[in-house]
């Protein structure tokens, strides 16, 4: 019965996942085909990934008070909300369609700032505490898989069904993966009830005596400059750069897929064999190396091959990432932590995807990954310095 449930919820993520990353793909590539603005789509992009900023501390304290399933449950409905915004300016073309889609895509917004955080929180549910780091990278595979399949699916579904069509399939695949979750368990120890700041002020303060999950928490931050860029830039190096039609762009993007899926598989197998900290900042640099590169390669089977190897690191290091923070976290600080995580996760993938798009507007479109590429180094570089505690992580605690 427990095995079964842990499956019933991975089903629920990874049709969560998809959908999710489909109406993030649907405010970019939208943006730039029916508004021909590189901008809007960063701004679109920012709304669906920016209001954790603002709401990702309310779902982490609501996480720890009253539960991971019901903060979930309740939450999704706004993923819902929000497609179906986008379903009706996709279908109807309103006047002052430009503003209902940005604030559908606010929707969505608010969405992942609930519903992330509750899914990472809600896997304490399913196994122990030893099998946490390997239960943890199996559902950060699904997340990636999601994030990857999401423009080949999209691209697909827009080819035969139009944006209407596209719209409604996330629809229907939010509704199942809340169905799914019903019969999900709910264990839960309520926190003491404070206000927001204690409860945050209590946090702060327990992590101070864990350094290693601050470090970890950076190196987060670093390894998600990258993901904004490749999502609102990299479909134009692939239509500008290398010459690729809508399908050929969708495929191209699918690489991102399979280089993930091999990056979690990795991740698997590598805990046991690699010091974790040390790997975690040597491949944040290496990622760093190949963004810029993707700016600069014309040649197809190159530019493959960088997206290949630069995301196939990103999987595994944004796995080791999470296990880790799964692993070191106490379990009534759970919810918090992994709403900062998602903060991170989200909110600067977003500031990343407006600053590469305003500078692919403004300069060109490979200067957006020049600039994000370089900064990513340098912080990775100085995490590298400074983070002595993570470099002292070499295996998962059992």
């Amino acid at each position: 019965m427990g095995i079964m449930k842990l499956f019933l919820f991975y089903l629920s993520c990874f049709f969560g996942f998809i959908a999710g990353h489909m109406v993030n793909y649907s405010a970019i590539m939208y943006s730039l085909q029916v508004f021909d603005s590189s901008l809007l789509a960063g701004v679109a992009y920012s709304l669906c990934f920016g209001p954790p900023i603002i709401f990702g501390w309310l779902a982490g304290s609501y996480i720890d008070r009253y539960s991971a399933k019901k903060v979930l449950l309740v939450s999704q409905n706004s993923f819902i909300l929000g497609a179906v915004g986008m379903c009706l300016v996709m279908l109807y073309e309103p006047v002052y369609s430009m503003l209902y889609f940005l604030i559908s895509s606010f929707f969505i917004g608010i969405a992942w700032s609930f519903v992330a955080p509750a899914r990472l929180a809600s896997m304490a549910q399913y196994v122990p505490q030893e099998k946490l780091p390997q239960a943890m990278i199996v559902l950060n595979l699904l997340i990636m898989l999601g994030f990857g399949l999401a423009p080949v699916l999209l691209t697909q579904i827009l080819e035969f069904v139009g944006w209407p069509g596209v719209a409604k399939t996330c629809i229907a695949l939010f509704v199942l993966s809340s169905l799914l979750l019903m019969s999900a368990p709910n264990k839960h120890k309520r926190l003491v009830h404070q206000n927001l700041k204690q409860e945050w002020q209590a946090c702060f303060s327990e992590l101070k005596a864990l350094p290693v999950i601050p470090q970890l928490l950076f190196a987060a931050i670093v390894g998600y400059l990258m993901m904004g860029p490749m999502q609102v830039v990299l479909p134009q190096i692939a239509e500008r750069q290398l010459g690729l039609d809508t399908v050929q762009k969708g495929q191209y993007l699918g690489l991102i897929a399979l280089s993930l899926i091999i990056g979690g598989l990795l991740a698997m197998v590598l805990k046991k064999y690699l010091p974790i900290g040390r790997s975690i900042l040597l491949m944040l640099v290496l990622c760093g190396l190949s963004l810029a590169l993707l700016g600069a390669i014309s040649s197809l089977w190159l530019s493959c091959m960088v997206l290949v190897v630069g995301t196939t690191l990103a999987g595994i290091t944004i796995s080791f990432i999470v296990a880790a923070l799964q692993a070191f976290t106490p379990e009534h600080i759970r919810g918090r932590v992994m709403s900062i995580y998602t903060v991170i996760s989200q909110v600067v993938s977003a500031m990343a995807g407006v600053f590469a798009g305003a500078v692919a507007q403004g300069v060109s479109v490979p200067s957006g990954l020049y600039f994000v590429a370089l900064l990513l180094v340098v912080l990775a570089l100085c995490l590298a310095y400074k983070a002595s505690h993570l470099k002292g992580f070499v295996k998962f605690p059992s």
